[in-house]
């Protein structure tokens, strides 16, 4: 090897040492769902925000874990097992390895969007007990972002807003509490996926869904609709957060806790005044009308309290059947929902 030849490679051995020491923190952030979803995009957003504002010094790297074959359900058992220095907790989705993660308020319990903001900081503090009880030790470090969505609607094949509409057709619901109120209500409810919606409400094995005009949009169910129709409100208020080991988090030193802390819940935060004003859902309005969907009238507002009644009973039952601790959850929760705040 000539000189010039050893010269090259000693720069490169300098260069990789410089870039490896660069980082004071090096961490994998875990995400729950595919490398193109919203949220993965908005947590590599988070890993630039703090890799910037610190200079270099914390170094994050998003890995949607379905990539290194792991699924969303997932999502603690990657973060104990020290798979990922860190993850994004969906609540809805570790249910199978914490039951108490589902005792949060179901979608369609809430009659107005707004009402999330009376139970948000209590959901955010029972998903960091959870979290942290010996089983996980697990630190809810900070907020993360989320989707913008607010409203749920009924988008059907013929004109229908009404319960007794529904009853004389078939439904499609997307969450299992959905299923069971509308069934026990006497509408005839099946889950399908959202991947087989389309060809479903095409081919007449439902003739309507409970879905998000952002959802109706995104996956062009306005061409084997009619119309659409409020229901209810979307529950943003599930604590989605980023959650870390404790003894991992305790290697942080104290300045960049304080960084990522800050930059996650101002980006939480962002996501929230995004909601407030509902572009994203004024915008699929807006599109849904220009493609034929006609916007019927609100469901009544009996019919709401209907569903929100059998809801209610649902989210009580499931909770009693986890254990006295859920039960405990719920009755926070519920107090919170019905404040005067």
């Amino acid at each position: 090897m000539n000189i010039k030849s050893i010269l090259a490679v000693l720069a490169a051995l300098v260069m990789a040492a410089g870039t490896s020491q660069a980082a004071d923190v090096t961490w994998r952030l875990g995400s729950s769902v595919g490398p193109k979803d919203t949220t993965t995009l908005q947590l590599e957003d988070l890993a630039k925000r703090v890799g910037q504002k610190s200079g270099g010094r914390f170094k994050i790297d998003v890995i949607p874990i379905e990539t290194i074959g792991f699924k969303n359900v997932d999502s603690l058992r990657v973060l104990k097992q020290g798979v990922v220095e860190a993850m994004n907790i969906i609540p809805y989705y570790v249910v199978r390895d914490e039951p108490l993660m589902g005792v949060f308020a179901p979608h369609g319990v809430l009659l107005d969007a707004e009402q999330n903001l009376k139970i948000v900081d209590e959901q955010y503090k029972i998903g960091a007990e959870i979290l942290a009880s010996n089983k996980w030790g697990i630190v809810q470090v900070a907020r993360a972002p989320f989707g913008a969505l607010r409203d749920l609607i009924i988008m059907s094949k013929e004109p229908v807003n009404t319960l007794d509409g529904l009853r004389k057709i078939k439904l499609r619901h997307f969450t299992k509490d959905g299923l069971q109120a509308f069934n026990a209500l006497g509408v005839s409810t099946q889950n399908v996926p959202s991947s087989e919606l389309y060809l479903a409400l095409k081919t007449g094995v439902v003739d309507a869904s409970i879905y998000s005009p952002v959802y109706g949009q995104s996956q062009s169910i306005y061409e084997v609709t009619c119309c659409m129709s409020y229901l209810a409100a979307f529950s943003m208020a599930y604590p989605f957060s980023i959650g870390v080991n404790k003894d991992v988090w305790a290697k942080v030193p104290p300045d960049l806790q304080k960084l990522f802390v800050d930059e996650a819940n101002a980006m939480w935060q962002e996501s929230l005044e995004t909601w407030k004003h509902g572009a994203a859902e004024k915008k699929a309005y807006d599109f849904l009308a220009t493609k034929g969907m006609k916007l019927l009238a609100p469901m009544p507002v009996a019919d709401q309290k209907l569903i929100q009644a059998e809801l209610l009973k649902i989210w009580r039952q499931q909770s009693e059947k986890i254990s006295p601790a859920a039960l405990g959850y719920f009755e926070r929760i519920n107090k919170a929902l019905n404040s005067g705040k």
